[in-house]
């Protein structure tokens, strides 16, 4: 299931995990907002926004904690000359911080200035010779440029010195995870906890290094156990609701951000996280609330606008949610704001206004393919699926080498009944991302549907779970292929898995009552095709199972 659909939506700016540069309380209104702007933008990848808030940042805020976020921002974005000018900045201001300057070396290292890295390195070394830290840091900064060896000597030479600590371990596990080796990083990081065991970086990197090995049952329970036994250690319990949302647990991660919002009541990163994700719950009441909390904590922001948009959009408010964006239409926000309008306007039915919105967004940045997918998706939703190739046939021009491209230009072509261009399309998504779990199960389930081919959707189907075990969208495939190889109980597994994750998404319904069907528990099936046409009574699919089972 999921091939119907395009996987790039509307973007909602505040649905991101995103770790948060803690503001001070003495900040004014405008440095916050900045800082929050800032932040918003690095994670949603909008480099000209995020920079531009940086630089606001840097020149009204210019003390090391902001010029550290700004540099490793920029660094993200991939401007890495002007990450390295912040973080001499951020050195020159705070000397004694062993961190600036192994920040300043990397940058240096990344640019091709090994000899100017290596005189910093040497030199800070020289100025914190018993600093276990020092060592440990510069380590790993060893390690990352690929200098296994040199980082691996510092380290027995730590080891040789100090006795055993969590922070040479942690390095270790680290330098294992680089070399793919996670025997040895699950080892390292857990004798990091034996060490030190409220230590939240060792576990989070041992949930990680499960992670990496698509085991996410092993790499929650990590994080379950370490969150229970240290509560009151917010690391780890917002990267155990990063891992929940990366998983799809949506609801789990909100419960985390309600108790953190109890304990943090002045804190806006957490309330602007529980904001978002109410919303996404449909939780009204709660988002209200938040809402009005958060408009004491930073009223003068843009954010606060953009949020009572969301509220009235969630609300079917549709006036009140297009004046509350439209007050957006010359800020940092704008783009956002207007993406929003897009949904507003294709909620009710206004097609014309949509396109004109998305149309004019693709051609003032056609660089952006995000915003072409969506031209295109909106085109095709539009009856005009000419128009949607053409636009997507321009932007892989541009960009041949974006696989999103490319599994757009295989879901148009799927709905045109084009499987040979949809095949190529995503077998060239496969060659750019080798682990898009997504497009082999796009693969696996076209042949499904046009019972075609079966051992060779079994294939992409397999590889997809292996890729993705707890994705819905494959569980159903999966699912639904063992149905029809006629082994009902393993189908009937997957797909109740697959509903716990989709609700009472019509397909699923669908898929998991013809299983029961033909394991002779009709009744049962009847029920859950009766209540698949309750929430969704217009679907033809659920009407001819009742009809014709």
């Amino acid at each position: 299931m999921g091939w119907k659909v395009w996987r790039l939506g509307f973007g909602l700016l505040l649905s991101l995990a995103c770790p948060w540069v803690h503001a001070s309380s003495g900040l004014t209104g405008a440095e916050l907002n900045d800082l929050l702007i800032a932040q918003f933008a690095t994670q949603a990848r909008d480099r000209a926004l995020a920079i531009s808030a940086w630089q606001r940042s840097v020149e009204r805020l210019p003390n090391p904690q902001v010029l550290a976020a700004a540099s490793k921002a920029a660094a993200d974005l991939g401007d890495l000359p002007l990450a390295l000018q912040w973080a001499k900045r951020w050195h020159n201001l705070d000397a004694d911080d062993s961190e600036s300057a192994l920040y300043e070396a990397g940058l240096l290292l990344a640019l091709g200035q090994d000899h100017q890295a290596i005189a910093l390195l040497e030199a800070t070394l020289a100025r914190f010779p018993d600093n276990t830290q020092v060592s440990e840091e510069l380590a790993e900064l060893l390690a990352r440029q690929g200098r296994i060896g040199d980082a691996t000597r510092l380290l027995q030479e730590v080891v040789q010195k100090n006795p055993p600590s969590a922070g040479t371990q942690i390095i270790l596990g680290k330098i294992n995870l680089l070399q793919k080796d996670f025997a040895g990083a699950e080892q390292a990081f857990s004798r990091a906890l034996e060490i030190q065991p409220d230590n939240a970086e060792a576990a989070i990197l041992l949930s990680e290094s499960f992670r990496q090995q698509n085991q996410p049952t092993a790499a929650l329970q990590t994080l379950q156990q370490f969150c229970a036994q240290h509560p009151e250690i917010d690391s780890a319990q917002t990267s155990l609701a990063a891992l929940y949302l990366s998983l799809g647990g949506q609801r789990q991660a909100y419960r985390i951000y309600q108790r953190l919002s109890t304990q943090h009541p002045d804190d806006p990163e957490i309330w602007l996280r529980l904001v978002s994700l109410a919303l996404q719950e449909n939780d009204l009441t709660e988002s209200r609330q938040a809402l009005q909390h958060l408009q004491s904590l930073i009223p003068h922001s843009p954010l606060l606008v953009y949020l009572r948009g969301r509220l009235a959009e969630a609300q079917q408010q549709w006036p009140e949610a297009l004046r509350e964006y439209g007050k957006l239409s010359d800020g940092p926000l704008a783009q956002d704001a207007l993406l929003r309008m897009v949904a507003v306007y294709t909620a009710q039915g206004q097609s014309s206004k949509a396109l004109s919105i998305l149309a004019k967004l693709a051609k003032e940045k056609p660089q952006n393919p995000k915003l072409a997918i969506l031209l295109a998706q909106g085109y095709q939703s539009n009856g005009q699926p000419d128009t949607a190739l053409r636009v997507l046939q321009k932007a892989l021009a541009r960009d041949p080498e974006n696989p999103d491209l490319w599994y757009a230009l295989g879901a148009l072509a799927e709905s045109q009944h084009n499987y040979t261009q949809m095949e190529m399309a995503m077998k060239r998504v496969i060659a750019l991302s080798p682990e898009d779990a997504q497009a082999y199960n796009f693969l696996g389930y076209s042949l499904l549907e046009r019972r075609e081919r079966l051992q060779e959707a079994a294939d992409y189907l397999h590889k997809a779970i292996a890729l993705a075990p707890d994705d819905p969208n494959i569980q159903d495939s999966l699912g639904w292929l063992y149905h029809l190889q006629g082994n009902q109980e393993k189908a009937l597994f997957y797909l109740q898995e697959a509903r716990k994750g989709l609700g009472d998404e019509p397909e699923v319904l669908s898929h998991l009552g013809r299983v029961l069907w033909s394991m002779g528990r009709k009744n049962e099936a009847r029920s859950i095709w009766q209540k698949g046409l309750q929430a969704h009574p217009d679907n033809r699919t659920l009407q001819q199972d009742l009809l014709h089972p």
